[in-house]
């Protein structure tokens, strides 16, 4: 405060001066001319819980979320008109009900009922994501992301020359774009950046986790041991000590499975960032690298996998348990730790898996489950506006 009561007291030409940029950029209309009376006001986020980081690391600074751009890229995620049948929107493939995939399908439906070639991925948290949109991680930024579906032949099938004269055509969208970005001419970059900003709120830290992390809840005994196995590195020795690297005669149990380098807090996805800023994982079978998903929301998100070929957790965990092989180069040792130890350690060493209990696996589950945010399925703020 002192250093702003400094500011006013001996350069009260700075403020002057400021006060005119701000009045002039006000003024300016970014699809050509000017209107005085334009402003937005500031879109406010919730309160994060203390372990969230800062919800302003990732908004590009060119499109700040504003109440009036959110409310325009929330009926734009709705609406048909992006696409060509006028039936399909963002929204057909992103369910709020379904933590916004899409209902249960390996694969979603575009127009003409063309497949696509992915399983639709969840929309939340996006403004804690790093980068690396899409299961490839093809598009580096969210609007490259948001580009893409509309004109693909398997999804809205619309040119955004259409798209965007459909728009302008509109009875509606000229004046809700003028209230967003103060202009009534509208573009493919307006159209892109106000979906992102209503994206940006789709918010899910509500569940029995993010509870248990403030304090507010406790696990229940089968809960407690599927976060310490998925949340404990495996132990052979000491920490320090790879597995690898440490004969099989000497090698203690192991107490984790290594699930939180690849999940973790707070959402669930890799803990580093890849070189060239890919957040990517292997699928476990050495073919293809793909982007890790986030865990939150599992048990509305099914099916699982980039092809959505697992229809259930228990599936999933079955797969990584022995359906792929640990002694490959693509795997992480320390998934399978417990299956190195033991007084049978080399005979098992010949055999994938895991070495996991009904038990655990049971726990697994409990564990997962506990980061579904049931809240997020009935939002309001994130509902179709074009029907509540």
């Amino acid at each position: 405060m002192n250093h702003i009561s400094k500011l006013f007291r001996q350069k009260p030409i700075i403020l002057m001066l400021g006060c005119l940029v701000f009045i002039l950029s006000g003024c300016h209309k970014p699809g050509g001319g000017s209107q005085p009376s334009f402003s937005t006001t500031p879109y406010v986020y919730p309160a994060m819980p203390d372990y969230v980081p800062p919800v302003q690391l990732y908004i590009p600074a060119d499109n700040p979320e504003t109440v009036e751009g959110v409310a325009l890229g929330r009926d734009l995620f709705y609406d048909s008109i992006l696409s060509s049948d006028n039936h399909h929107a963002c929204a057909s493939c992103h369910h709020q009900e379904y933590a916004f995939t899409d209902r249960g399908n390996p694969l979603s439906k575009g127009v003409k009922d063309s497949l696509g070639t992915f399983n639709s991925m969840a929309l939340f948290n996006i403004p804690w994501e790093r980068g690396g949109f899409f299961w490839n991680a093809r598009a580096p930024i969210l609007d490259s992301q948001i580009v893409g579906p509309v004109p693909n032949t398997k999804e809205m099938n619309l040119p955004w020359s259409q798209a965007v004269a459909k728009l302008q055509a509109s009875p509606m969208y000229p004046g809700l774009f003028n209230k967003a970005f103060g202009t009534t001419v509208i573009t493919k970059e307006l159209t892109v950046k106000a979906i992102a900003q209503f994206l940006r709120t789709i918010i899910s830290y509500n569940s029995k986790f993010d509870s248990v992390q403030q304090g507010l809840a406790s696990f229940d005994s089968a809960e407690y041991l599927g976060q310490q196995l998925f949340g404990t590195d495996p132990v052979a020795n000491s920490p320090l000590n790879p597995v690898k690297g440490v004969p099989l005669n000497h090698r203690i149990p192991g107490t984790g499975l290594d699930c939180f380098h690849c999940h973790a807090l707070p959402d669930f996805v890799p803990e580093t960032i890849i070189p060239n800023n890919e957040v990517l994982m292997n699928d476990g079978l050495g073919i293809i690298n793909l982007k890790v998903p986030s865990l939150r929301n599992n048990k509305f998100s099914a099916p699982y996998m980039s092809d959505g070929s697992f229809a259930t957790l228990d599936s999933v965990i079955d797969h990584y348990d022995h359906g792929v092989d640990p002694k490959s180069q693509y795997v992480s040792d320390q998934m399978y730790a417990k299956k190195y130890t033991g007084p049978n350690a080399a005979e098992q060493l010949a055999t994938p898996h895991m070495e996991l209990s009904a038990k655990e696996k049971a726990a697994l589950i409990a564990f997962l489950n506990t980061l579904n945010d049931y809240s997020l399925l009935t939002n309001k703020a994130y509902s179709n506006p074009f029907i509540h």
